[in-house]
């Protein structure tokens, strides 16, 4: 079964939260409440916290009232309840619902700690109820716990969370907390434990437990301020309850912690209310309740390196590592099929960029016997068996015997390093990026992985761009006949030019220099507008500034629906180089904009919020396709790449544009918290679009191409954007002189 629409009966912010996600991947949905205005109410609110992608996905909910409208359940082929966490009211819900559910109708608990077992006693159709546990908020979190032991049910629902939701589905079995939350929960009970044993302050416990091992700066108690510390007694007291005597977290109990109620009675809350272990961002809880100056804190950024240190926070990271480590290894059997799947919990649920496992492996086997012979029960047995590591070869994780498992990836999902393994074809490969084909229905399709960070483009990188498009115009490798210009790098399609080299140029003063850099780039996508094969960008993360440009020259995109696009020039001290004004007045005058359209959108500096942000702005056109799914991305643009050439491709002709007369575009600069530097550049790229006394009404692709050029280099010579690009080179961040 295929999933085309759904209900989520709850409105409250994760029920609404669902019921925008699925509306805005273009499901047909009905949110349910107690009243339709509560309904209503909840849709309101997404749309105030953007929980919608974009405001035209509003059309696709309804607000509904499970008092009078039970009967719009007829052709529902999911429906999810989330309603709060108490098993009675829940089957109360099911029993009235029941009636009225089609007969291939999947039901579906977001519970975050109520079993299956429980949940579905009584149920009609068992077999078609699951559990579907969002992490909040929905359109951010990609985690979804997944427990739904009956195949046809999982397929379904899988291939709806995976494919059209964009989600992770995580296959957990039917145990207390799931994965993230049971291991998550210890972590953060265990940190709360160790620093009191070690006399450890709030932020140094924070500082220790963070940043050295890759988890977010939050640490335990900022997260614990985060969540909302008056949830602890009911989210640790339920797991507590829930879990199996001898369960190492009643080492670490928390949800009768007397300080956290203390605070929870003086209404610190965390940030939900005046305070918690933190009140702003200066201020720290004391012992009596009062708050204390907060302390700056340093701890070695090596995770090694602090744990071996003799020191109250050393001892501190090395007890809390040491211990969610073994309560991973001993729970595995229990709860996961392998490792992976818990540090797979830990990395979408809470943020880690690494797993527990895998931050052992990176430890090394070695180091982690070493450290577990100083403890009074040794190393645990799910170690000692692990002789090659946790993950002992790519693509495989371990289970709780030692043993080698293979890890499932989604459905349809396509991986850069998955192609290679399976027998892709390197054609060409420089330090800057490779060349690799791939068969796909047929059509031999070359992609195009650059090797830089963050898929930048230096110089190196462009010449190895236009050494592939040579070669595939003069038919000398590989006979391709289309290009996939994407990679594994999720972080970003491209970041664009390599600023370091752009601060140096324009600091050295050397105009000449600073056209040739600006030219190179621009030579290099008007060579990949003009390829003989089409050309599909892949994109996923940023796709800033010359990388906008990069995507903007492909002929097809096929974009991550969170891909950020834009030009952020303005910040850098230029404007787009890459032919990047040009391609963008083409797309907007075609769309029925105008110059000045064009104009303040590349002034504004502003990215688009999302993918679909982008097409409103044109940077996307109507053909390109947006996917939920960041796992389907690469796989799609191949596909699309290839139909492209089967339907018998030819390069797009190069416009002529027309110049802009009338009204100055930059009329309104400076504007609000914009200066004079500000000013400059985009009276620079003005001068772009308009036509001077002596300029022709229109001049062609090529022409306005040198145009841009031309422009930007003394733009970028001005001392104050030499300061701008040097600034966001060093920094990363905008000057704002």
């Amino acid at each position: 079964m295929t999933i085309t629409n759904v209900a989520v009966i709850g409105a409250g912010s994760m029920g609404a939260g669902i019921a925008a996600l699925a509306a805005s991947a273009g499901l047909d949905v009905i949110l349910f409440d107690v009243t339709r205005a509560g309904a209503q109410r909840g849709i309101d609110l997404q749309v105030k916290r953007k929980g919608f992608y974009h405001p035209s996905h509003v059309a696709n909910i309804r607000a509904a009232s499970t008092e009078d409208d039970l009967e719009l359940l007829a052709d529902r082929d999911w429906v999810v309840e989330a309603i709060f966490e108490d098993l009675d009211a829940k089957h109360t819900l099911y029993a009235k619902v029941a009636p009225h559910l089609a007969p291939h109708a999947i039901l579906s608990s977001n519970t975050s700690t109520l079993p299956l077992a429980r949940l579905r006693e009584g149920v009609a159709a068992p077999e078609r109820f699951a559990i579907t546990h969002f992490f909040n908020p929905p359109k951010v979190m990609r985690l979804v716990e997944l427990v739904a032991p009956h195949a046809p049910t999982e397929r379904a629902l899988r291939e709806c969370l995976e494919q059209t939701l964009g989600k992770v589905a995580l296959a957990c079995r039917d145990t207390p907390g799931f994965i993230a939350n049971r291991v998550g929960c210890y972590w953060m009970a265990a940190g709360v434990a160790a620093a009191r044993r070690h006399q450890v302050s709030i932020e140094l416990a924070d500082a220790a437990a963070s940043r050295p091992f890759g988890i977010p700066r939050t640490g335990v108690f900022g997260l614990l301020d985060y969540i909302g510390l008056q949830l602890v007694e009911h989210v640790w007291g339920s797991l507590e309850a829930a879990l199996p005597e001898g369960d190492r977290l009643f080492e670490v109990p928390l949800g009768g912690d007397e300080f956290i109620a203390g605070l929870v009675s003086r209404g610190l809350t965390g940030r939900t209310g005046e305070g918690g272990f933190y009140r702003g961002r200066d201020e720290t809880v004391t012992q009596d309740y009062s708050y204390r100056p907060r302390e700056n804190v340093s701890v070695p950024q090596d995770a090694r390196e602090l744990m071996d240190s003799d020191t109250p926070e050393g001892r501190f990271a090395r007890e809390l590592f040491l211990s969610t480590l073994r309560y991973c290894c001993e729970v595995t059997e229990e709860i996961a099929d392998h490792v992976g799947l818990i540090d797979a919990g830990l990395r979408l649920g809470f943020g880690w960029k690494k797993g527990i496992f895998e931050l052992a492996d990176t430890l090394g086997r070695p180091w982690l016997l070493s450290a577990y012979a100083s403890t009074a029960e040794g190393a645990p047995a799910l170690l000692e068996a692990a002789d090659d590591g946790f993950y002992p070869r790519p693509g495989y994780a371990v289970d709780h015997r030692g043993q080698p498992v293979e890890i499932a990836r989604p459905a349809g999902a396509v991986t850069l390093a998955g192609l290679l393994d399976a027998g892709a074809e390197t054609l060409l490969e420089t330090d800057s990026g490779a060349l690799h084909a791939v068969d796909v229905d047929g059509v031999r399709v070359g992609i195009i992985d650059l090797h830089t960070p963050l898929n930048s483009l230096p110089t190196p990188a462009l010449a190895f761009m236009r050494q592939v498009l040579d070669a595939v115009r003069d038919g000398g490798i590989g006979k391709l006949e289309a290009l996939v210009i994407g990679n594994d790098e999720a972080r970003a399609f491209c970041a664009g030019a390599h600023l370091p080299t752009i601060a140096a140029a324009a600091r050295s003063g050397d105009a000449d220099a600073v056209h040739q850099l600006i030219h190179d780039g621009s030579a290099t996508l008007r060579a990949v507008r003009r390829a003989p094969v089409p050309v599909v960008g892949a994109v996923r993360g940023a796709a800033l500034g010359g990388g906008c440009e990069l995507a903007l020259s492909c002929d097809r995109l096929v974009v991550h629906a969170d891909a950020a696009l834009g030009f952020p020039e303005r910040h850098v001290g230029l404007f787009p180089g890459w032919t990047g004004t040009v391609s963008y007045l083409e797309r907007v005058l075609s769309a029925g904009g105008s110059h000045q359209d064009a104009f303040d959108v590349i002034a504004g500096a502003s990215p688009a919020a999302n993918a679909f942000h982008a097409r409103d702005l044109h940077l996307l056109r109507a053909e390109d396709e947006i996917c939920f799914s960041t796992d389907h991305v690469l796989g799609t643009a191949l596909s699309v790449a290839a139909e492209l050439a089967r339907a018998g491709y030819t390069a797009p002709a190069d416009p002529v544009l027309p110049l802009h007369s009338g009204p100055a575009l930059d009329a309104a600069w400076p504007v609000d918290g914009a200066t004079a530097t500000d000013a400059a550049i985009v009276a620079q790229l003005a001068r772009v679009y308009t036509a001077a006394d002596d300029d022709p009404a229109q001049l062609d692709f090529d022409q306005l191409c040198e145009r841009e050029v031309d422009l930007d280099v003394p733009t970028l010579l001005i001392p104050a954007c030499v300061e701008r690009a040097e600034h966001m080179a060093a920094t990363r961040r905008p000057l704002g002189n």
